[in-house]
């Protein structure tokens, strides 16, 4: 902190007075602005409604919209008053963003008959202290280099003309250390996690420069083998990694189960007065969940770089693990009521806990919009249907061509060969034909006069043949 410090509202003294607060303590300057971020983005989303089944209307979320301007809010709330500007500006566009893509993915998994989630809710107190800083062409949250590998980003404010301190500035300044591993471009704003202690630079992201090779590939995704390349490839998360970190969080998890059972109450009456022993193991495996994650996005980060570099034309499943990874139907008895049959929940939590893990939906996610920023690349996703039980040889599709998870041999031709890598060539098949049949609409499209590329019962047959398999 340098300059003024900074007004940060009305206290209560014991005998009922308010005075004005200050402080030139940093970690209770960061509070405070992390507060009034999340006060000012609560009072944006007070506004927004929700439909009443009762009514038939819509009502407010809260019943109360706040609908006070930032001009108002600063003289209203007196905690908001000294708010660096930039910082009190940026919930304006973060909240309506926010609310429109979240209503925009729901709109789009309800298409798909999936479970859309829920509604967007205000940000919480126990959530992480978090704000953001608008740079706006450097008025504020201006970063300065210092040496090699650290800087210093530096917001300013200034306290209101009434609540100025004799004898000291208006102006104050915030300084915040940071440690960078590469050059800072351009950015917009900037995120700050006080909770976290990490700094984020928003900027949008470069285009990716590659050149034409030509090549084309599909790719399988799965359990035992994260990705499965067309052209006789595995690419694999380090599970090694990842497994040593499970072992780890199983092993917390069991003693914190301990802890509970010894203490002779039910976990939710335990988690309302825990142990300190039991919150410093809750924040451990915290830590080691986000180390797992961190491990899983950085190599689908370097493999789907690799990818979009060195291949054209990329097909891939269009799976629906949201579907795959549901819970088993349960099986009532009918000879005993109340009780079930077996319906195969133990074996089917394993392979959700595998595809879970393995993090399959961030692989699309990357792969779409790596391709995008490139222009060249097309990434095709294709019906995932029999793509496993068909010989990529013959076409000959049966269940028994598939003898386990890792081996295939085609009933018809006998051609044998890992399972993933034929269901890799199959995607591939069904990526080019789906990409043919898209140029040739595109040509009729463009040219209504010209004829069909094939004509006939033939052509119509091996179509139909296609699309089957």
């Amino acid at each position: 902190m340098r300059g003024a410090a900074p007004y940060l509202g009305m206290c209560a003294t014991e005998d009922g007075q308010q005075v004005p607060l200050y402080s030139t303590n940093p970690d209770v300057v960061m509070r405070w602005l992390c507060d009034g971020w999340r006060c000012r983005y609560n009072q944006l989303r007070s506004r927004r409604t929700k439909w009443d089944r009762e009514s038939q209307t819509a009502v407010p979320l809260n019943g109360r919209p706040d609908m006070r301007s930032d001009r108002q809010a600063r003289l209203e709330c007196s905690w908001l008053t000294a708010m660096p500007a930039m910082v009190l500006q940026s919930p304006n566009r973060i909240e309506n963003t926010d609310w429109w893509s979240a209503n925009k993915r729901r709109r789009t998994l309800k298409k798909k008959h999936r479970n859309p989630g829920m509604m967007p809710r205000f940000k919480s107190r126990h959530d992480d202290l978090y704000f953001v800083c608008w740079h706006n062409k450097g008025s504020n949250a201006n970063y300065r280099r210092l040496n090699r590998h650290h800087g210093e980003v530096v917001i300013t404010g200034q306290n209101p003309g009434e609540y100025r301190l004799d004898g000291q500035p208006c102006r104050y300044s915030i300084h915040i250390r940071v440690r960078v591993s590469q050059p800072i471009r351009d950015y917009t704003s900037i995120g700050v996690n006080w909770t976290r202690r990490t700094l984020v630079f928003v900027n949008d992201p470069l285009p990716i420069g590659r050149e034409r090779t030509g090549a084309m590939v599909g790719l399988d995704r799965g359990c035992a083998h994260t990705l499965a390349t067309s052209d006789n490839r595995f690419l694999d998360l380090p599970k090694q990694r990842l497994e040593r970190i499970d072992r780890e969080i199983r092993r917390r998890q069991k003693a914190q189960a301990r802890r509970v059972n010894m203490s002779g109450k039910t976990v939710r009456e335990y988690r309302r007065n825990p142990s300190r022993t039991y919150e410093r193991t809750g924040r451990e495996i915290s830590r080691l969940y986000a180390k797992a994650h961190r491990i899983i996005d950085d190599w689908q980060h370097k493999t789907t770089s690799m990818l979009v570099h060195d291949y054209d034309l990329i097909g891939l499943e269009d799976l629906n693990l949201q579907g795959m990874s549901r819970k088993a139907k349960a099986k009532p008895d009918p000879d005993r009521p109340g009780a079930y049959l077996h319906n195969g929940q133990s074996a089917k939590h394993g392979l959700n806990h595998a595809l879970r893990s393995a993090g399959l939906a961030g692989i699309v996610e990357k792969l779409e919009y790596k391709t995008r920023l490139t222009g060249q690349n097309r990434l095709i996703l294709v019906n995932p249907a029999y793509t496993s039980q068909t010989c990529s040889e013959c076409g000959y599709c049966d269940s028994r061509n598939r003898e386990s998870q890792a081996d295939f041999e085609c009933k018809q031709c006998h051609m044998s060969m890992n399972a993933d890598l034929n269901a890799a060539n199959n995607i591939l098949k069904r990526g080019l034909n789906h990409l043919i049949g898209l140029d040739e609409a595109e040509h009729a499209r463009t040219e209504p006069d010209a004829q069909p590329a094939y004509r006939g019962k033939d052509a119509s047959a091996m179509t139909c043949e296609t699309s089957t398999r």
